[in-house]
């Protein structure tokens, strides 16, 4: 199916939908799920799109699809336009600000007639090493013996194009066995990446003399994308501010609250905080305040132009507090940041450095260096927190200064700001001789510091508030850990490591040097744990 049709009916369903998500549909839909004809789409699921869209975005389009590929033999209609109400909040000083909110959209199921090939291919388990079967049985994980065999023997009756479908199929039927997740079971992305990954793998080993299987037709470049340069330039708010946010502009006033006496209510915070300082964020009317001010906060976040921080600290000084930030982040991503951060820390840290420790020879210089560190002194939550952070930033070679900058042990914010030049982007300023040592940090945003170390009690709290910020703030993720769609990055183009060359940077629902370092680590602690 050509790019260009496909571009067509999701415009038909989504017309509004930024052109980075619907090439990253696109992408995703051709790539991953194995679209290859019209007919294909008529068995495309709201959840293989999920990554992308809102539900109710997947569910219109799905319909589009069904509509589009049901009337292909006659004359193909427009979808019928669903009943949509738009509510207005006006709000002082700045322009509408308006959401749809639209009723569930019947699902039509496929023609059953129309089964794709999935349908008949079989995995023939019957091959496969007892120690396998025992594991699908009883819901264990495989051994990484055993999966590699699996893989080996799936890929014997599948070309590259299927991997999609047969790891899906996979997963769904044994989740427990092959699905990516983490030890306390969340699920990574779609969830069967990693599967993926290995499937591909194994398919361009196998055929790697056969030439004709690796020719690949040339992707037509739009006129759009042969216009850009690689600099592109924000005109306006788009999906990626308001990505893994579930209440990022908020429509209906509090019951009882009117637009003055939100503006009433921020001007009283404002005496507050100028006679009572930060403090002030611990009592009570105050939290009332910030929470009935929602909304009114938010329109000046995601106002365009966007105003500076320096703007958004004059208006609403109690955001700038941790607690104020990280109450904000819950109502905004319902996510206790802090509270997450410190549990994942406390059982993650420590897993992290014994499985760098516990494998010192496949190291670079720099990691065995911090592993020296940690082992000359018994280390506390922080250190083992801090250690866990940086030894991950060195493995995915990212640079220490991406996220931390070090300053003296007795330094203040005045004196920060004074002798050193402040990145634009968000810092963890860690005070001490190191970045292990150091058991007091301050916060940067737009090369000023606007969280001071007397706000965050351990290292954890500052990681909330670095993480927080980017998301309340609608900044955008610089580190390159991150894949380009389905997160708040946003670069298509980035430098190669291995030549210097900027290059385009491949979608991904998860990045594939993160779901390799999971498996690493699973394969590890499975054979130390056994």
């Amino acid at each position: 199916m050509d790019s260009g049709s496909l571009h067509h009916e999701i415009n038909l369903a989504l017309p509004d939908l930024h052109e980075e998500t619907k090439r990253a549909v696109m992408e995703h839909l051709t790539d991953i799920i194995g679209v290859r004809n019209r007919e294909d789409l008529l068995f495309v699921e709201p959840d293989d799109i999920k990554p992308f869209l809102t539900p109710i975005q997947s569910r219109r389009l799905v319909q589009v699809f069904r509509k589009v590929e049901s009337g292909s033999s006659n004359n193909p209609k427009e979808p019928e336009t669903t009943c949509s109400t738009t509510v207005q909040v006006p709000l002082q000083g700045n322009s509408l600000c308006s959401a749809q909110a639209s009723g569930q959209l019947p699902s039509t199921q496929p023609n059953v007639s129309n089964t794709s090939w999935i349908s008949n291919f079989s995995v023939p388990w019957e091959k496969m090493p007892t120690r396998l079967s025992q594991a699908l049985a009883s819901g264990g994980m495989a051994h990484p013996e055993d999966r590699r065999i699996m893989i080996r023997t799936v890929v014997e009756g599948i070309n590259r194009a299927a991997c999609g479908e047969v790891a899906r199929a996979i997963v769904s039927k044994y989740p427990a066995t092959f699905a990516d997740k983490t030890a306390e079971g969340e699920q990574l992305g779609c969830g069967y990446y990693s599967l993926l990954k290995q499937l591909k793998t194994r398919v361009e080993h196998v055929n790697r003399d056969n030439v004709s299987s690796r020719i690949q037709q040339p992707r037509k470049r739009s006129t759009r994308e042969n216009n850009e340069g690689d600099v592109a330039i924000k005109r306006g708010r788009s999906e990626l501010d308001s990505y893994g946010c579930i209440n990022w502009q908020p429509t209906t006033l509090p019951e009882g609250e009117t637009t003055e006496t939100l503006e009433t209510k921020r001007q009283t915070m404002s005496t507050v905080f100028r006679s009572a300082g930060p403090q002030a964020i611990e009592t009570t009317d105050v939290n009332t305040y910030m929470s009935l001010t929602y909304i009114y906060q938010r329109h000046m976040l995601n106002s365009w132009p966007a105003p500076t921080l320096c703007e958004v600290q004059e208006h609403w000084p109690f955001l700038f507090t941790k607690r104020g930030l990280c109450t904000h982040f819950h109502t905004l991503a319902d996510i206790e940041v802090e509270t997450r951060l410190s549990e994942a820390l406390l059982t993650k840290g420590r897993r992290i450095l014994n499985f760098f420790q516990s494998q010192r020879l496949q190291w670079n210089k720099e990691i065995e260096h911090l592993l020296r560190e940690c082992d000359s002194a018994k280390l506390n939550h922080n250190q083992i927190a801090t250690a866990a952070i940086l030894l991950l930033m060195k493995y995915f070679q990212e640079k220490e200064d991406s996220i931390f900058i070090l300053a003296d042990a007795f330094s203040t914010k005045m004196s920060v700001e004074r002798e050193m030049t402040l990145p634009i982007t968000p810092r963890v300023i860690a005070l001490g001789n190191n970045f292990m040592s150091a058991s007091r940090w301050m916060i940067s945003l737009e090369g000023k510091v606007f969280y001071e170390p007397e706000q965050m009690h351990d290292f954890a709290s500052t990681l909330a508030v670095f993480f927080a910020s980017y998301y309340v703030f609608n900044l955008e993720f610089f580190v390159r850990i991150n894949p380009d769609m389905g997160t708040k990055c946003p670069a298509k183009l980035g430098t190669s490591r291995k030549t210097g060359r900027v290059v385009k940077r491949k979608v991904t629902s998860i990045s594939p040097r993160i779901t390799t370092f999971l498996q690493r680590l699973s394969e590890f602690e499975w054979r130390t744990s056994n």
